[in-house]
Order: structure tokens, then sequence, then C-alpha cells
């Protein structure tokens, strides 16, 4: 019995013994923090950070306090989470934060997280190296702030969504996606426009739309591209008739260039570097039609000229018009058109800008269209501009890449750029590899294309109208440009014309400039070329003219071989002509009434009678006047002129729409999404 009592009084001391050694608090599991991410960050200011803290073996669940060591702040504290928030200053260099979390139970037990933060990541303004064909090329493209590692990449698209695309960097570069050096050995001369995207590791993105690399041209000059005059001597000839010889007149015409008919050359006389005389048999001229006339320079470089019709059909007492069968073609906001062979069948074609679109049509030859499959053409915007509408406007046809098929020069009314459309000689064109020539100002209202520098290579005078800038750039027969001179012009430039007005072999330019009451400044101002791309002012110029000036054409008006100006007064209903010296200067203008804001201006020989005529599109009132030269000078308006054609007439081009040895015009209606095509009877 007594040994019974004995043993469980044992165990109750044991059982006692195991209770008051399980609440001891010397054998406590320790209390513990941890951090939720728990490894160091790095973020790029502007960022944040969520941070969830984890306490385990609190008993008593007091919690945690947060605090912060360096730059930021902490926000949005819920107890066991926070948010830290990068400073709000600018950082200049990388910069440290601790956020800590500690027991309130027990302040000895804590736990930290290390914040590296980086300045805001940019790709800053920069100029980069210039650089020369056929010599290595090394760039790296300056980056500030960001958190490596970095994937950098020139942008691209998204074409038609944005109407936005980020250009190029020159041909035979690449940029590294690791670096961004740009490097290679360049294969072209121009200047390419682009824009470069890095993304960072945080995965914030920066971009820079206004960087260019030029690349200087190695190559020598070749002979120029010429430019043709007009009128040609005849202008026009009957059908049937007999041989006869053709004289042209011009700029650039070298020793053994041909005049070619239709793409054939002719047996060609060199006269000077100003006149060409060629034999056109007979069998040429046997029945009724219209030639396109150029003049090609043998190579190095050189090109075809700029093309002048000719016309094969007997003289018109009168002139009349009348619609096509499929006149007028559907083109919403049509502002800029012109008239070539774009598929190269012998019938014009039409190209056309509109709104953000090119639209080609290919002539059938009896007055009637047809788009072709690739048309409309969605056109992008530049790199260094974001607007979302490019606005396309003025057009300038040209072989820019010397493929032998005509390409497009789009001038973006809205955007400081020309794009750039070379032709495939199928109707279909594909952007150059540098897309973009820069036109150094805003809206873009006009552009022509000649050789200014006379290296073979075309060129391109732009006319910017709020800007008031009137740059040139040189090609370098790649689809590429680069700036050289600037023209001078007046307040508002609108209108330019090319051609040697002080007969010295080097093209020169004139701009037509408007005005207002607010703003004077109407007139026209003529740049004498130096012969490399740049100019000097006219002595004369500018000339104060008109009340409100929009478009010029030249040509030789009174036939004592000297380019004269017919220019549009759009805020005087008129025309007027200035009756050129041959030295870069002018005579007193005289003035014909037009429509009502009269817009633009064609000078072709329309009744073929030999004598220069003139067709103004008049935007105010819907018509197109057909003024009819007397070959002295003066013209006189036709009989049932003027021509309805619709509303706003913003472009006029002609051409022998249906192959009967009458030129016909086709007028882009800006107003009423139309494109009238009108037949001369």
């Amino acid at each position: 019995m007594s040994r019974v009592c004995s043993c469980g009084v044992a165990l109750f001391v044991l059982a006692m013994a195991a209770v008051m050694g399980g609440c001891s608090s010397s054998s406590s599991p320790p209390i513990s923090v941890s951090l939720s991410p728990s490894s160091p960050q790095a973020i790029d200011q502007g960022q944040t950070v969520g941070i969830t803290a984890t306490v385990t073996n609190d008993m008593s669940q007091k919690g945690i306090s947060w605090t912060l060591t360096g730059p930021g702040s902490l926000n949005n504290s819920t107890g066991p989470s926070v948010t830290y928030s990068s400073p709000t200053t600018n950082l200049t260099s990388a910069q440290q934060a601790t956020v800590t979390a500690t027991s309130e139970a027990d302040p000895t037990k804590s736990a930290s997280l290390q914040i590296t933060v980086s300045p805001y990541l940019q790709i800053p303004f920069q100029t980069l190296a210039s650089g020369a064909v056929g010599t290595p090329y090394s760039q790296t493209i300056a980056l500030t702030g960001g958190t490596p590692p970095f994937q950098w990449s020139v942008y691209n698209g998204p074409i038609p969504t944005g109407y936005k695309v980020g250009g190029s960097v020159p041909d035979g570069l690449e940029m590294n996606p690791s670096t961004g050096t740009i490097s290679g050995t360049p294969t072209g001369g121009g200047t390419w426009y682009f824009e470069a995207i890095v993304t960072d590791a945080t995965g914030v993105t920066a971009d820079n739309g206004f960087l260019s690399i030029q690349i200087n041209s190695t190559v020598a000059p070749g002979n120029p591209v010429p430019f043709l005059n007009q009128p040609l001597v005849p202008t026009a000839v009957s059908p049937g008739a007999s041989g006869f010889t053709l004289s042209v007149s011009g700029t650039g015409f070298v020793s053994g260039a041909a005049i070619d008919l239709n793409r054939t050359p002719l047996g060609t006389t060199f006269v000077d570097s100003e006149h060409l005389t060629a034999m056109v048999p007979a069998a040429d001229v046997a029945s009724a039609g219209t030639a396109a006339v150029t003049v090609v320079n043998p190579g190095p470089g050189s090109g075809p000229s700029n093309v002048v019709y000719f016309q094969v059909d007997a003289p018109e007492a009168t002139v009349n018009f009348a619609n096509a069968t499929n006149s007028p073609l559907q083109v919403p906001e049509p502002l800029g058109i012109v008239a070539a062979d774009f598929n190269e069948d012998g019938k014009p074609d039409l190209a056309i800008s509109a709104n953000i679109r090119m639209y080609v049509f290919l002539g059938n030859g009896d007055g009637t269209f047809a788009p072709t499959a690739t048309s409309p053409v969605s056109v992008p915007s530049p790199p260094y501009d974001d607007f979302a509408s490019p606005y396309v406007g003025p057009i300038a046809v040209g072989d820019f890449n010397h493929s032998g098929h005509q390409g497009l020069a789009v001038g973006e009314f809205n955007n400081e750029a020309a794009v750039i459309l070379l032709g495939n000689g199928n109707g279909s064109f594909a952007p150059s590899s540098a897309s973009f020539a820069n036109a150094f100002g805003m809206p873009v209202s006009a552009i022509e294309a000649a050789d200014f520098n006379a290296d073979g290579n075309l060129d391109l005078a732009i006319t910017n109208e709020i800007s008031g800038q009137s740059p040139v750039v040189l090609g370098y027969g790649n689809g590429a440009f680069s700036a050289a001179g600037d023209l001078y012009t007046g307040i508002f430039p609108m209108g330019v014309a090319v051609g040697d007005f002080n007969a010295d072999g080097r093209l020169d330019a004139v701009v037509a400039s408007g005005g207002s009451t607010a703003y004077p400044g109407s007139g026209v101002t003529v740049s004498l070329g130096n012969g490399d791309g740049t100019f000097t002012l006219a002595s004369g110029s500018p000339i104060p003219l008109g009340q409100n000036l929009s478009a010029i054409v030249t040509a030789d008006f009174n036939g004592d071989g000297k380019l004269d100006l017919a220019v549009t007064d759009s805020g005087g209903n008129s025309v007027l002509i200035l009756l050129g010296n041959g030295d870069g200067t002018f005579g007193v203008p005289t003035t014909i009434p037009a429509g009502n804001q009269p817009d633009a201006i064609i000078a072709a020989d329309f009744n073929n009678d030999g004598k220069l005529d003139l067709a103004v599109a008049n935007y105010g009132d819907g018509t197109i006047t057909l003024l009819l030269g007397n070959g002295d000078g003066t013209f006189t308006q036709a009989a049932g002129s003027p021509y309805a054609v619709g509303q706003y007439p913003y472009q006029i081009a002609a051409a022998d729409f249906n192959g009967d040895g009458k030129l016909d015009l086709a007028a882009a209606n800006l107003s009423d999404g139309t494109v009238s095509i009108l037949l001369q009877q």
C-alpha cells in the first residue's frame, strides 16, 4: 500500500515539473521578423515598392513599426504592409534607401530591405557624330538614369493605326540592342532621322524621336540632272506633219545629252549647256497623241529631266472641256495632285495626296482611271513629330534613286517633312530607307525637285507657310537628303518655281509669299543659285506684289529666251505676269483677272497654237480659268472659261488623259472629296 502511494506522488511531481518547465520564458521560441520581398530591390525614380512584414512567435500580437533611412517616403501603411515611394525631386545619381520593420514586442528583432533608386530613365537631346560613306562608324546613344541591363531598338510603327514611324539608321549601320551603339560602315550619303527606344530592367521605357545621323558622300559628282524649260519649239504639230527640228532650252545640258520622246532618244545636237535640238521623224507625228519630252545627260550620275508635253494635233480656235466618263473620282480630302506615267505604259496616271494617304490611279488611256491594287497607301509621320495625322499635301515627281522609275516626294502639310516614296515602275511605291527629308518648318506648302548643286542627284526646294522657312535639301541619289541652303522668302512662303533666271548655268528659285493686313509682305523673292545648294538674294528682291500670293510658275511667255513668271494672287482674284530681264530681275507686273481666290496655276499650250497658256484653279468659286497666251506675255481668257469643277479646287494637273493630242485637266477638290477629270473636246 505504501509503495503504491509512493509511486503516485513521484508521478505527480514529474507532471508538475513538466508543466512548470513549459511555462518557463527561458525556453520560449524567439520572435522573428521577415520581409517580402526579401532580396535587394532596384527601381527607377517614379516607381514604388510594396513591402509586407511577417512576425512569428509574437504571442502579444503587438505588430511592427516601420522606419526609412535614405531618400523617398513610406506611404499606405496598413500594419504589416507599407509602400515605399521614390523621391520626387530629380536625382542626378543612384541613391540607396533602407526600409526597416521592427517588432514592437521585441525591438531587438527587425528586418531590412535595401532599395536602389536610379534617376529617371531618359534619352537626352543630343547630336550624333556625322560619318562618311565607306568609313567605319561607331556612336553610342547617350542615356541617363534607369536600371541596367537595357534593351535598345529603333521604333518602327505602328502603321497604319498611328501613322507614325520611327525612321531608320543609315544604310550599312545597325543598332546594338544591348548597348545602344550604332555601328557599321555606311553605304550611302544623306541624313537619316529616327526614334530610339530603350527599356530598362524595371520595365520602364524612354524614347527620343529627335535623333539623326548625317553621312557625307565620298562619291564624285556626276553629270547634272537637266532641267527643261517651257516652251518647247514648236509646242505642237498637226498629225501627218513632215519631220522637223525640235528645240529645247533649260539648264544643265552636257555634251552627249539626248532629247527623249516617250523614253526613246532622238538624234540630238548639243548647242550649249542651255540649248539642244533634235530631229523628229515624220513617223513619230503621223497620228494624234501627246509625247512626254525629257532630256537625259550621259552618265555618271544624271537622270531624266522634268517632263514637258508635246502635242500632235491641229491648233484649236476654241477650247472646251467636259467631264470624263468616270469623273469625278472619289478621294476624301484631296490636297495635292500630279500626273505622270508611273507604270510606264505610255498613259498618264495620277498620284493624289489626301489626308493621311496617297491614292494612285492608273490611266486607261481613254480619260478613265482605276486605282492600283496597293492604293491608297498610308503615309507615315516623321519620328520627331507626334501629330497623329500628317495631312499630306504638295507632291514633287522625280527619280530620286536612279532606278529609272518615277518616285514621289510628298510634303506633309502638318509636319516638318517630305516623305520619300520610290517608284517601282508598276504604279506602286516603297519608302526610301531614309524615309524623310526634313523640311525644317511647318506647314509644308510647296515642293519642287531639281538638281541645285549639279551633282547628278535630284534635290528638293520646300516652302513652309507658317514658319516662314524655305529650305533646300540635297539628294544623294538613294532617296536620302541633307540640309543645304535656304531660299529667300517673304513672311508666308507659299509657292516655289525653279529655273535659271540670270543665265549663268546654275539653277535658281523664286518663292511667292502671301500676306495679310496684319502681316503685310505679299510678293516674290528671287534666290540665285551658287551651284552648291546655297543661294544669293537677287538684285531688286523681294518684289512687293499683290495682296496674298499663292502659286507660281515660270516659263518664257514672250519668246525672248528669258524666263518669266506667272503668279496667282488669291487676295486680289488675279494672275500677275512678270517678264524676265535675264539677269534675275523682272519688269513691272501686269494684272489679269481670274476667278475667286486663285490658288493653283499651270503653264502649257492648251490650244496647240505654239503659245503658252495658263490654267488657274479658283479655290473660292470651284472653277478653272483658262488664259490663252498671245505670245507676247499677255493673255486672253478663253471663251467658255471658267469651267466648273468641284468645291475648293486646291491643286490641278495637266496631261493628255485620252491620247487625242489635246491637254486635259485634273482638279483635286478639297471640300467635296472628289477629283474632277476634264477632257478637252
